[in-house]
């Protein structure tokens, strides 16, 4: 049988968002497991958590990131306004705003997307991600 698994969120360390200093926001991984992962990102007024992307691989300077096939991730918006934008097959861009409540889900395969900050506040979201991307070291 499993322990029960409690995880303070004031004892895991921000990350800063991919590409920006701490100006931009912070994310943070509160869970990682082989079979889905859990955030909490926090981001700043003009910023993006993940700047338009599609579910498929990057790099980064240490890593090489790239998503399983089946990838799915859903954003709850805790607090905050922002604007989902998203690019259709004919490549015209879509967008609707979003705040307090809201839920995002991305399915498999999801066109090229971003999360924008639009607001004067910061804007928070719970992230899940499954399953997880694989993350190889450079």
């Amino acid at each position: 049988m499993a322990e029960l698994n409690i995880v303070k969120a004031q004892d895991v360390a921000p990350q800063n968002i991919r590409g920006f200093g701490q100006e931009a926001g912070q994310v943070k991984r509160i869970i990682a497991t082989d079979q889905f992962f859990f955030n909490i990102d926090e981001i700043s007024p003009g910023f993006s958590p993940h700047h338009w992307h599609r579910h498929t691989k990057y790099k980064t300077e240490t890593h090489e990131v790239a998503y399983p096939a089946n990838f799915e991730e859903i954003y709850f918006v805790i607090s905050g306004h922002g604007v989902i934008q998203w690019k259709n097959e004919r490549g015209e861009t879509r967008e609707q705003q979003v705040g307090p409540g809201d839920t995002i889900h991305m399915p498999p395969d999801v066109v090229e997307h971003q999360l924008l900050n639009n607001g004067a506040e910061t804007i928070r979201i719970a992230v899940v991600g499954v399953p997880p991307p694989k993350r190889t070291p450079l």
